[in-house]
């Protein structure tokens, strides 16, 4: 056998079609392209990002909650925003947009609204939200706090369970 040798001579140009998107890339219908026109009014783009390192952001805002990659659902519909967000300082933007679409908006982390999980249960995933526009201003100190009280009351329940 001789030599194999790497060159423009073999190389291949070739496109590879896509039979299927992926699971989780975000593809809105038109009712929620409708609502996204409230998110882009306020300023909060597809994909918005708010810094160019998720490190450096946290060391400059460290008392601040921020999600990146954050998911928006709103009942009824599901996914209707995706990108980052520092919950701390656009909290206020995030209650006037549920305002205007007179509606409750819910945050989820990234991983539990992408890579196919965007697809369970619109309930299932408004109960993994990390702060919803009916809140008090979230902080990071909030979050501790509010996670402390659910942790302790799921395990008071589940303590008065085992006591039965």
């Amino acid at each position: 056998m001789g030599n194999l040798y790497w060159g423009p001579d073999n190389m291949i140009d070739k496109t590879i079609t896509l039979t299927e998107p992926y699971p989780s890339d975000f593809k809105p219908t038109m009712s929620v392209m409708e609502i996204q026109k409230h998110f882009d009014a306020h300023g909060f783009h597809d994909a918005r990002m708010i810094g160019g390192s998720k490190s450096f952001y946290r060391k400059e805002h460290p008392d601040d909650l921020i999600v990146f990659n954050a998911n928006v659902l709103m009942p009824n519909y599901g996914k209707v925003w995706y990108g980052d967000l520092n919950l701390t300082q656009d909290y206020i933007i995030l209650k006037s947009i549920a305002d205007t679409l007179d509606t409750t908006l819910y945050v989820l982390w990234e991983m539990d609204g992408r890579f196919g999980l965007e697809t369970k249960p619109l309930n299932e995933l408004l109960d993994k939200a990390v702060w919803n526009t009916t809140e008090d201003k979230p902080t990071k100190e909030w979050k501790n706090l509010k996670y402390q009280i659910d942790s302790s009351s799921e395990h008071d329940s589940n303590r008065s369970e085992m006591e039965k």
